[in-house]
């Protein structure tokens, strides 16, 4: 039976959305069994109070780059107050995080997100003292994002 379950997974499409083990759901952006791509699509709850967007995830035996975080991933989860980004995402999507306003601290471990690649209001409406720290090489082009969020240098 793992033979067929192989096949079955190989032949995923783009956006087919699936959950992992802890019930976190993506969507598949680039199938294939080396080289896929998935977006994080969705917290297992919206009353979480910290997430890891992973760098990979392991769906159906198949084992996925998580690229991107889709518009409204996480937004108004009122009880989020801490999120790490991983280090392959290129993009986040609109109002991303839009709403948690208890939300203080961002750990971003990516340095391939550009300011084209963070969508409208994927900031917006957090708490007051969001801190959001990145990698220390990526520091001044992250600031030129955004003047209003405190962007700090990430100890590694």
């Amino acid at each position: 039976m793992p033979a067929q379950e192989e096949v079955e997974a190989t032949q995923l499409s783009v956006g087919t959305r699936l959950s992992d083990g802890t019930g976190e759901v993506y969507t598949i952006t680039k199938s294939g069994a080396s080289k896929g791509e998935v977006s994080y699509t969705a917290p297992k709850d919206r009353k979480i109070t910290s997430v890891v967007v992973p760098a990979v995830v392991k769906l159906k035996g198949i084992t996925y780059k998580v690229i991107s975080i889709r518009k409204d991933a996480f937004k108004n989860c009122k009880k989020l107050k801490k999120a790490t980004i991983g280090k392959n995402i290129k993009s986040i999507g609109k109002n991303a995080f839009y709403g948690c306003e208890r939300l203080k601290n961002i750990a971003v471990k990516t340095t391939k997100l550009t300011a084209k690649g963070i969508g409208s209001k994927a900031f917006a409406k957090l708490h007051k003292k969001l801190k959001i720290k990145v990698p220390k090489k990526k520091l001044s082009s992250y600031k030129k994002y955004s003047g209003k969020r405190v962007w700090q240098e990430r100890s590694s």
